[in-house]
């Protein structure tokens, strides 16, 4: 398989490790590891070829706005806070059965589905944040806090003061740099809501999981030994090893973020905790070629949103470029329909700690930053996507 160009902040890392002898290795038979299926038939496993996508796009009626338009007036009446929104009081009679089906895409089509027309300047941010939280009830109504913080909302923003700190082009939320394929650390379903679009770039690329499984499956089944062996060591946040790849209750899961393997100017890897060995750098730099190979890219416009099964997709950024008073703003939201949700691998969960994400209860803190904070405050997720 040819050898691609990894976006830059992923790519130097590698290359120093490369020098390693990788065909020196003994790899496990060619046989898969207990329980993983010889091929998965899945709506998930496609390809660039077989998605287009305007098929698992949906427009926003003059009659779908005039119905938010009235929740919205119904759910201020209740004079509670915006957090609290959910399908009883932001109700959606005629839209919730296109949200409903939303949701079965997300989880048992092809894992992705986006959200236009919403004409974002007609509300305030608060009536926005509003909007789309009543939208996302419909769809995945749990909703998880997104660091040991609290904080429900990450805004991912990009703008014309990167010069002025050095650090957010390390970080690759506020980088203008692409990004490699990864998964975030946790959340079942990942909701974006576009504030601002890039003047060029920033598109969001996205590469399904089930299709590199097969073709690693018919071509390197070794690879999925790799992948699915305890030993990849993690360095975020702190060292640490698992498993990258599971089978649980019928469901091939991938998480990894190269970041946390690789390291990077943001987070640097520690010298005292072991690298990865020439044969988990293989197998990460074919996932990454197959994700190429097989990803589709759209673009976002003020006021849509999209909504993605982060257990099934890997998904990254290209280079964005943005200008004077110019910016690329999104807001992120990990959510989960309980009724649909995955069984998560206890491994991942201890090391994640993914189901107390989503703990509900009163002693449970929730932050919600619906404007991004000062640049001294970055609030990280636990791996740091």
């Amino acid at each position: 398989m040819a050898s691609i160009q990894l976006p830059t902040m992923i790519s130097e890392n590698l290359l120093k490790h490369k020098c390693a002898n990788v065909t020196s290795q003994t790899y496990p038979p060619l046989i898969l590891p207990p329980g993983f299926p010889i091929l998965l038939d899945s709506e998930l496993a496609w390809s660039a070829s077989d998605f287009h996508i305007e098929d698992h796009t949906y427009y926003l009626t003059d009659k779908d706005k005039a119905e938010i338009d009235r929740a919205l007036i119904l759910f201020k009446a209740h004079g509670i806070d915006g957090d609290l929104v959910n399908a009883t009081n932001f109700p959606l009679p005629n839209l919730q059965h296109e949200l409903r089906s939303i949701s079965l895409d997300l989880y048992v089509g092809r894992g992705l589905r986006v959200i236009k027309g919403l004409e974002y300047d007609k509300y305030s941010v608060e009536d926005n944040m509003v909007i789309f939280l009543g939208i996302q009830s419909f769809i995945a109504e749990t909703r998880a806090r997104q660091d040991e913080k609290g904080n429900m909302i990450v805004h991912i923003l990009t703008d014309d003061t990167v010069p002025l700190n050095p650090m957010k082009e390390f970080h690759t939320r506020h980088s203008k740099s692409s990004i490699p394929f990864h998964t975030d650390e946790l959340g079942d379903i990942l909701a974006f809501q576009t504030r601002s679009a890039a003047i060029r770039g920033g598109n969001c690329i996205l590469s399904p999981v089930y299709t590199i499984y097969n073709e690693l499956v018919a071509t390197r089944p070794d690879v999925i030994w790799t992948l699915s062996e305890p030993d990849w060591p993690l360095h975020l946040p702190h060292y640490h090893q698992r498993a990258l790849l599971f089978y649980e209750d019928s469901h091939i899961i991938f998480n990894a973020a190269p970041s946390a393997l690789l390291g990077s100017k943001a987070h640097p890897r520690p010298t005292t905790i072991p690298s990865m060995s020439p044969r988990q750098l293989e197998a990460l730099t074919l996932v990454q070629e197959l994700a190429e190979k097989h990803k589709i890219s759209f673009s976002t416009q003020k006021g849509d949103m999209h909504f993605f099964n982060n257990l099934a997709l890997v998904h990254r950024r290209d280079a964005t470029e943005v200008g004077p008073g110019s910016k690329r703003h999104l807001v992120r939201m990990y959510l989960r329909n309980k009724a649909m949700a995955w069984k998560i691998p206890t491994m991942l969960n201890t090391t994640t700690g993914w189901e107390e994400a989503y703990r509900q209860g009163e002693d449970v803190e929730q932050v919600w930053h619906i404007e991004p904070m000062p640049d001294v405050f970055f609030p990280l997720i636990r791996m740091a996507n």
